[in-house]
């Protein structure tokens, strides 16, 4: 009986604020219609569309206020009696989606307010969008209008539910008119009672997955299953030591081999344990313990890297005031267990405010990020001058002192950065606040701020920067580290790459090149594409092996690259510019018809297409074998590449392919951080800007190690030119990416940007191959007027003319796909999705 009265107690008080702030008897006239559209088909979590229409009489006496400014009182008031409760002061919702605010157009007797909201079930609370609210079970959600108190007695002419392609489990009460997919509830006539729209519905199966696992406890399996992946990383890395260790180039190693590779050891490890930590410290610590860890791990890369001295001092100091932080909190106005109370403790939250708790927290996380990254670019130092090493302490990753500055800069920056963009989302959730109410608003505010988003940035820090950038650039560089070494370190340069160095780039090109794709309803499952990877990348080499020109068979068990070596080049070169120039003289013949000049011409021919014998018999020191077929001077040379080893023309591929992915960079950039809403989303994500930029980053050097593996893999490769070449490392690519197809269209998920991702790997890749080819005869360049011209000479014409149809095909599979793209709309920033493992994303959201 109690709680019934309360109950009506609480309607009433309701119902009175908004008869006396909101003038509801002036609303009777208004009209409305509500629909809302439900979408699983395609998407990663089930999406909801809200649409909200009022068509509110000039009369009413907030109508005018629907006009002005969104950052003032009058206009929050008015809106707020359209659109949401408007007894309740402090409205909030992270729940809720708006790609612009309400529209307000003006007619001869009316204003109408058109509010659209939407919103992705992303775990299982109550998700409020709108006049809507999905509450969610582990199986069955409830759809239900939550109608404005103002607008209780509103004609509400038309609601619209569409439920997606799916049957309703239950509804009430009956729809008036519909189908089993649409239903509509309508009203003739203005006086009429609302309808209480509810339903109940059954999303697909996958949708309910994705949804209950971004909830608390089962967020934590989102980290347990990242584990096998990181595991097989790491062993991929400790083969590749092992496999070098067993093969050195020089007896006994050198100190440059010896340390590079300690280097990988230690990097893979290191990162293992970074990526461990930080999922521990994600599930099962607090903030406070949280903040520790991560100095400590930060820590641990400053120890890896050993920086110099002034970085070193630098890092201690940080690390200290870390530490008095953590230990005296409330030297620095800072509640313990870094969490405020604004209801049952203002004066804690006051003292926070007044006293510059927020600076002091925010000065802690710019020292959390400046160890972390003096750790990160000496560690990326070290491993790479470690080439050069003679001695272990000249392996030191000692930066200059304007890199020191740039980093203490950046450092500052970047949770200044985050605080701005938390203010912004918290702007956006909270626009119809009341804002002049009283200082309890601003109590709310500091403390909401403060445990939705700023606390939550040492971990964010490291689940950013490390699990999504460190954790594959450090071993990069580490394995491309030991391949330098172990070229210096060569007594004589080897034609081919050793077996053991096979194995290191084909770990180099999973760890830095390889698409990491595998997210199934909510549950990360990256180790199926990365094992089609690898096999699809062995099959491939074991096909070089028997069809690459090198490989050819030149006698029996005496293979091409057996006999040619580096000092054949100028000769090899000579002979394909001479193959060359009597094919072009060979079809002139043929068009005169001059039978004694052509049987000349295909006599020299003849002596172009052989090899010194290996082993001549005794006596016949100049006998010739003949090449194989198919695998003429030009093909040769062609497979030979620009430079004298495989370390150059990788070196050489990596170089243009790094030009190539200028443009293709800022397509993909296009592609998933800037078109439709993503830009606007940077402005409330807390690394939006930085991501930006640390993706491009990574775009570059993504394609430059694809590069770097097709022209260290050049000689043996299958395929006489190099955009063949390219084109079968461009399909190893790809297996991983039509792997994830095949699981996304299982579980019914967007492909996202992957086909455009894939294309223009494609087409970096293919333009290397063909930059490659021409480098190859850059000596015959000054013959030439234009390189088109000397790579038709090279390529002939009827080969040429497929390699052009070749490229035009893909930039008309690339214009295709952007038009696909500008339709398509990206999706809205809500909140953070749970395997983030951040703050700010609703009550049942993961931490």
């Amino acid at each position: 009986m109690f709680t019934t009265a309360l109950l009506c107690m609480m309607l009433s008080a309701t119902a009175r604020a908004a008869d006396d702030g909101c003038h509801a008897e002036q609303l009777k006239t208004a009209r409305v219609t509500a629909s809302v559209r439900l979408k699983h088909e395609g998407e990663d979590y089930s999406r909801a569309e809200g649409r909200l229409t009022v068509k509110v009489p000039k009369s009413w006496r907030l109508a005018a206020d629907l006009l002005l400014n969104g950052d003032t009182e009058r206009y929050r008031t008015a809106m707020r009696c359209l659109l949401r409760d408007p007894g309740a002061p402090f409205q909030y919702r992270d729940t809720e989606g708006r790609a612009h605010p309400p529209r307000v157009t003006v007619q001869k007797k009316w204003m109408t307010v058109e509010h659209r909201v939407t919103t992705w079930v992303i775990n299982l609370q109550d998700r409020d969008f709108g006049p809507w609210r999905i509450t969610e079970g582990n199986r069955l959600w409830t759809l239900e209008l939550v109608r404005p108190p103002a607008l209780e007695k509103a004609w509400w002419q038309e609601v619209t539910v569409d439920l997606g392609g799916r049957a309703a489990r239950r509804v009430s009460p009956a729809p008036d008119t519909g189908s089993t997919h649409r239903l509509t509830w309508g009203a003739q006539k203005a006086g009429g009672k609302p309808p209480e729209v509810r339903v109940l519905l059954q999303p697909p199966a996958t949708k309910a997955t994705a949804a209950r696992w971004g909830q608390i406890p089962w967020y934590a399996m989102d980290r347990l299953a990242w584990l096998p992946f990181d595991a097989v990383i790491l062993a991929l890395l400790l083969s590749v030591v092992r496999a070098v260790r067993d093969e050195p180039v020089s007896s006994p190693p050198t100190d440059a081999e010896e340390h590079t590779v300690r280097n990988l050891l230690h990097m893979g490890w290191l990162a293992f344990a970074v990526t461990v930590t930080q999922y521990v410290t994600n599930v099962f610590l607090e903030h406070i313990d949280g903040l520790v860890v991560v100095l400590l791990t930060g820590l641990a890369v400053c120890a890896f890297g050993r920086p110099g001295r002034v970085a070193v001092a630098l890092v201690v100091a940080a690390a200290g005031y870390v530490a008095a932080v953590v230990c005296r909190p409330d030297w620095f106005a800072l509640p313990s267990g870094l969490e405020l109370d604004w209801a049952d403790a203002p004066d804690a939250v006051r003292w926070f405010r007044d006293e510059g708790g927020m600076y002091a927290f925010v000065s802690a996380c710019a020292c959390v990020v400046f160890v972390w990254l003096v750790g990160i670019v000496s560690s990326l130092m070290r491993l790479w001058r470690a080439c050069d090493a003679t001695a272990a302490v000249s392996s030191r990753g000692r930066f200059p002192l304007s890199v020191l500055g740039v980093l203490i800069f950046v450092s500052a920056a970047l949770p200044a950065a985050s605080v701005w963009t938390a203010q912004n989302a918290w702007e956006s959730r909270s626009w119809l606040s009341r804002r002049t109410a009283d200082e309890d608003y601003g109590l709310w505010h500091v403390a909401s701020l403060f445990n939705d988003d700023v606390r939550w940035f040492p971990e964010a820090w490291v689940d950013w920067f490390s699990m999504e950038y460190f954790w594959w650039w450090g071993p990069s560089l580490a394995i491309v580290a030991v391949l330098r070494a172990r070229h210096r370190a060569a007594a004589e340069p080897a034609v081919l790459p050793s077996p053991a160095e096979v194995r290191t780039l084909k770990a180099f090109f999973v760890v830095a090149v390889a698409p990491l794709v595998g997210w199934y309803a909510g549950v990360p499952l990256p180790l199926p594409p990365l094992l089609a990877l690898w096999l699809a990348l062995t099959a491939l080499l074991a096909f070089g092996a028997r069809r690459s020109v090198l490989y050819r068979e030149l006698l029996p068990g005496v293979r091409v690259h057996e006999v040619v070596r580096e000092f054949d080049r100028r000769r090899l070169l000579k002979a394909a510019r001479r193959h060359r120039e009597l094919h072009a003289q060979l079809r002139r013949v043929e068009q005169g018809q001059q039978d004694g000049q052509r049987a000349e011409l295909e006599h020299e021919l003849d002596r172009l297409n052989r090899l010194p014998h290996p082993s001549p018999p005794p006596g016949l020191p100049n006998t010739w074998v003949r090449l194989p077929h198919s695998a003429g001077p030009v093909e040769l040379a062609l497979a030979w590449g620009p430079r004298t080893t495989w370390w150059g023309n990788a070196c050489r591929a990596a170089y243009f392919a790094t030009l190539a992915s200028v443009p293709t960079a800022g397509v993909l950039l296009w592609a998933e951080h800037v078109r439709g809403t993503l830009w606007t989303d940077k402005f409330v994500e807390r690394f939006g800007f930085v991501d930006t930029v640390a993706s491009l980053m990574s775009m570059g050097i993504t394609w430059a190690g694809a590069g770097f593996t097709l022209g260290a893999l050049w000689r043996v490769l299958p395929g006489r030119r190099g955009p063949v070449r390219a084109f079968w490392l461009s399909l190893v690519y790809a297996v991983p990416a039509f792997v994830h197809w095949i699981g996304v269209r299982l579980v019914d998920q967007p492909f996202d940007t992957w086909a455009l991702n894939v294309s223009l790997t494609l087409l970096v890749l293919t333009v290397t191959g063909v930059a490659m080819d021409i480098d190859t005869f850059r000596r015959e360049g000054h013959y030439w007027p234009t390189k088109a011209g000397l790579l038709l000479s090279v390529y002939q014409w009827r080969t040429a003319s497929l390699q052009v149809a070749f490229l035009v095909a893909q930039v008309v599979a690339l214009v295709t796909i952007w038009q696909q793209l500008k339709g398509a709309e990206p999706m809205v920033l809500i909140e953070r999705d749970p395997s983030e493992g951040v703050g700010g994303g609703g009550s049942g959201s993961a931490p």
